[in-house]
């Protein structure tokens, strides 16, 4: 704990406008879906204007780097942030659908290159050491926010003005403790990318994984709203069924990871996927389901769905070198973010034909796919036993650069000096046990995933790591 507090004190001015800009990313998200469905544009634009946002932040995850090189992180987070709040608030000054769709895209273009800056920093400040405990710092710290922001929502009428004006102001703020801060520039971003063919070949199953995680994911954010409203939930409800799958998504990815690292992930990735038909066909069934069970639904809906990317990731890496985890990380975002542009799109043209239940019955099909894909896949490959598996890594709720933060990855000690470089505690100097929970990590793994006992750290080394034999 008292590590963790160290990183937080150390990285605060970082983490408070994380803090923010998730909170207002997430604010926004079912917001701008209520206000248009309150200005009775169709679900099909509902649709596009979440599909727009996915293809803003594909394009922006991988086109940011060149301008961070340029100008550097403080200065890019600065006027990315300007961007996404000048966005947020030509809602209210431009009426008119199409332009949502085009501003949705300029947002989720900044969003993504907000969430590249403080990765790629965060990363560079981060030790071998403690590497893991800031990843799982930085996700709890996503969903605490999001979840924050969407009970915000409560507090006022997204037919008027006031909340769009607050989320302009939070992202606004969020530039302040960055521009602040002391902490020298970091270095350049490289971000490799591993071809999608390459990736396919290596592990089909993690391709088509990844996939159908951004068909429902993106549904969820660009359509959940709109599904609550014409179901007939309140502004209140809506918020707080948007809330329980963040808490869902939170809670659930833990014991499914820790589950994965040690039995067949695939055939977890495969008891994941049908599960997630269960709750997928209550919330089919709304009118049926008193106020507890369908936020009950809605948590293991979004929760399990949380963990299809991060396994199918975690699934890929049992059989990649540690050199190339984070060049295939940007290759599986790639993979998410053109199932996350499609998603919204198909969901919508379901809610056309079959109401608002159509949205999940978008994500039954989609999850059948992936169950019958999986099946074909275990006829054809075996899976990596239980020694050469690679640990199972938390991922937040819409993956960017966070393959740069995985401990599983081979990095150098590059970091430079500064206010905010992480002074860390050795391998051999006990830090607790504080944050191996949120790692999905105890002492008795260590057989197992060869993680530290203290602080949930890989010491394998890299030379061990690629001298491992993988099944063909």
């Amino acid at each position: 704990m008292r590590f963790a507090l160290s990183i937080l004190r150390t990285l605060s001015a970082l983490m408070i406008s994380v803090t923010l800009l998730m909170f207002a990313n997430s604010m926004f998200s079912t917001l701008l879906a209520l206000r248009a469905n309150i200005e009775n544009y169709s679900n099909e634009m509902v649709g596009l204007m979440a599909s727009a946002y996915f293809f803003g932040f594909a394009l922006g995850t991988f086109q940011s780097g060149p301008l961070i090189n340029r100008i550097g992180h403080i200065r890019t987070f600065a006027a990315l942030s300007a961007i996404a709040a000048a966005s947020a608030m030509m809602v209210l000054i431009i009426p008119d659908p199409w332009a949502w769709v085009a501003l949705r895209a300029i947002m989720g273009a900044a969003s993504a290159g907000l969430f590249v800056v403080v990765e790629s920093w965060l990363n560079n400040r981060a030790t071998n050491n403690s590497r893991g405990i800031l990843l799982s710092i930085y996700i709890v710290i996503g969903y605490t926010a999001s979840a924050v922001g969407q009970q915000a929502i409560k507090f006022g009428d997204p037919a008027s003005f006031g909340l769009f004006l607050l989320v302009g102001i939070v992202l606004v703020l969020s530039l302040v403790p960055v521009s602040l801060t002391r902490a020298t520039h970091p270095d350049p971003v490289d971000k490799p990318l591993l071809n999608i063919r390459t990736l396919f070949s290596i592990s089909p199953t993690s391709v088509m994984g990844c996939l159908v995680a951004g068909l429902i994911s993106s549904s969820w954010w660009g359509l959940g709203p709109v599904y609550a409203q014409e179901i007939g939930l309140t502004v209140a409800q809506i918020s707080s069924f948007m809330t329980a799958g963040l808490i869902g998504g939170m809670v659930l990815q833990i014991p499914i990871g820790r589950l994965s690292d040690r039995r067949d992930r695939r055939l977890v990735l495969f008891g994941v996927t049908v599960s997630l038909g269960v709750p997928a066909v209550m919330l089919v069934f709304s009118e049926l389901l008193p106020a507890w069970a369908l936020l009950v639904s809605a948590g293991a809906f979004f929760g399990l769905s949380s963990t299809l990317y991060p396994l199918s990731v975690a699934y890929a890496n049992d059989y990649l070198d540690s050199g190339d985890v984070v060049a295939a990380s940007g290759g599986f975002v790639l993979i998410f973010g053109i199932g996350a542009v499609i998603g919204p799109l198909g969901a919508s043209a379901a809610m056309r034909l079959a109401g608002p239940q159509g949205m999940f019955m978008f994500a039954i099909a989609a999850t059948v796919l992936l169950i019958a894909f999986i099946a074909w896949r275990t006829r054809v490959r075996q899976w990596a036993p239980v020694v050469e598996k690679e640990p199972y890594i938390l991922q937040p709720a819409t993956p960017s650069a966070i393959g740069d933060l995985d401990p599983r990855a081979e990095v150098d000690e590059h970091y430079d000096d500064g206010p905010d470089t992480l002074d860390t505690p050795t391998p051999s100097e006990p830090s607790g046990n504080s944050f191996s929970f949120w790692l999905g990590r105890t002492g008795e793994d260590s057989e197992i995933a060869n993680d530290s006992p203290e602080d949930g750290v890989i010491t394998e080394s890299v030379e061990e790591r690629d001298t491992k034999e993988r099944p063909a």
